[in-house]
């Protein structure tokens, strides 16, 4: 697999702040910018689902056993 490249989200993450911390009332993004962003979400989103359905089905096939220990304590 090969690594993430999150430099789009970096980019429009800064470009954020920037416009945050100016007041601006728009952000004004080129369209090779926003394509950029979109692919490079698509894939995170993509590895995270794919990473917690993996998780999900390694959970499922263990059995579930649930062991639960009570301590009365003591009065003093």
């Amino acid at each position: 697999m090969k690594p993430l490249n999150t430099l789009p989200i970096e980019n429009f993450l800064e470009k954020s702040r920037i416009a945050i911390r100016s007041n601006q009332k728009h952000l004004m993004l080129e369209l090779k910018d926003v394509q950029a962003l979109a692919d490079c979400l698509a894939v995170v989103m993509t590895r995270l689902v794919a990473q917690v359905d993996s998780e999900l089905q390694n959970t499922q096939n263990q059995p579930s056993v649930l062991s639960i220990n009570m301590d009365g304590g003591g009065f003093r």
